[in-house]
C-alpha cells in the first residue's frame, strides 16, 4: 500500500510528521515481535552421534556418505559445500582437486599408496557465502581410528579415483552405484541417516531428540566441539571461516559442559582495587 502511495506521489501513510515510523504503527509491530515465538536454533551435533553413524554404515552407500559427512565435521563446512541442497547458492561444492594431501612439506599424489598415512589434508574453499575466494584450511590427522580427517578424506578421494572416467572436477559428493549409475549424496539423504544415529543414542544420552537436529548443527557441532577443547576464538573463527563473531550463534550455551571450570576460576582473584575516576582527595 505505501508502495502505491508513493507511486501516486503522495505522503507515505506509514510515517508521521516528522519522517518517522508512527507511534500506534511502532507498537503494533512490537506486539507482533513480542507474540511470536523465538527463533529455535538446530542444536549442536556431537562426536559420539558421528561414531554411531559409522557403526550403523552397513552399506557402501552409507559408509561413503558417513565418510563425507565426517570429513566435513573436521572443517565445520556447510551443507552446500559437500552435498546436494534444496535452492541457489553461492557456494560452490568441492571437487576432488580442492583436496591435498602433504607429508611434512611435501604434497603426494592421489594416487600415492601412502595417501592415507599422510601428516595433514587441507581443502581449498575457492567460492564461499562470504564472498572469500581461494581460501585454504589445513587439519591434521587426529590419532583416531575412525574420527580422522586425514583418513576419510583419503578415503573418499580413493573411492571417487576408483570410478571409470574419473577426473579432478569431480564433486566429493559423487558416489557410484554396482551397476555403474551415477548418484550425488543430497542433504535430504544425510540428514535422515544423522537423525538415525542420534535415535539409536537415544534422548536420555543426548538430551535432545533426532528433529531438533539440522544440517547446520553440524557447524555448530563443530565449532562446539573446538570451544570445549579450549581452543583459541580466534582459531575457531579461521577455521570456521567466519569472518566476525557470527560464529557465537552456533556456540550453545545450555550444553552442561560449555561453563565447566568457570566458577572456580570466577574466585581465583576474590579481591580486585578499582582505580578511581577521580583523585582519591575528592572522595
Amino acid at each position: 500500500m505505501a508502495q502505491a502511495f508513493k507511486l501516486a506521489v503522495q505522503p507515505d501513510p506509514r510515517l508521521d510528521g516528522d519522517g518517522k515510523l508512527a507511534f500506534i504503527l511502532q507498537r503494533q509491530l512490537c506486539g507482533y515481535k513480542s507474540t511470536n515465538p523465538g527463533e529455535k536454533p538446530q542444536v549442536a551435533l556431537t562426536g559420539s552421534i558421528l561414531r554411531k553413524f559409522y557403526q550403523l554404515a552397513i552399506s557402501s552407500f552409507d559408509k561413503a556418505l558417513c565418510q563425507l559427512f565426517i570429513g566435513a565435521f573436521f572443517f565445520a563446512m556447510r551443507s552446500c559445500e559437500y552435498v546436494k541442497v534444496q535452492g541457489t547458492r553461492k557456494t560452490k561444492l568441492l571437487t576432488v582437486q580442492n583436496i591435498r594431501f602433504f607429508i611434512g612439506n611435501c604434497q603426494i599424489k592421489h594416487s600415492e599408496p601412502s595417501l592415507s598415512s599422510a601428516d595433514c589434508v587441507s581443502i581449498t574453499f575457492d567460492h564461499q557465502k562470504r564472498d572469500i575466494k581461494s581460501d585454504v584450511i589445513t587439519q591434521h590427522r587426529s590419532g583416531d581410528r575412525i574420527l580422522c580427517p586425514v583418513k576419510v578424506w583419503a578415503a573418499i578421494i580413493r573411492h571417487i579415483s576408483s570410478y571409470p572416467g574419473s577426473s579432478a572436477s569431480d564433486s566429493v559428493n559423487l558416489f557410484h552405484f554396482p551397476d555403474g549409475k551415477k548418484h550425488f549424496f543430497t542433504g535430504t539423504e544425510l540428514l535422515k541417516r544423522i537423525r538415525q544415529a542420534a535415535t539409536a543414542l537415544g534422548p536420555h544420552s543426548l538430551r535432545f531428540t533426532a528433529k531438533e537436529i539440522g544440517l547446520h548443527s553440524a557447524r555448530s557441532g563443530a565449532a562446539m566441539a573446538m570451544y570445549l577443547a579450549h581452543v583459541p576464538v580466534f582459531t575457531i573463527m579461521l577455521l570456521g571461516r567466519w569472518s566476525s563473531d557470527a560464529f557465537l550463534r552456533y556456540i550453545r550455551k545450555q550444553v552442561k559442559e560449555f561453563s565447566n571450570g568457570i566458577s572456580s576460576k570466577m574466585i581465583q582473584q576474590e579481591h580486585f582495587f578499582t582505580v578511581p575516576s577521580t583523585s582519591m582527595d575528592d572522595l
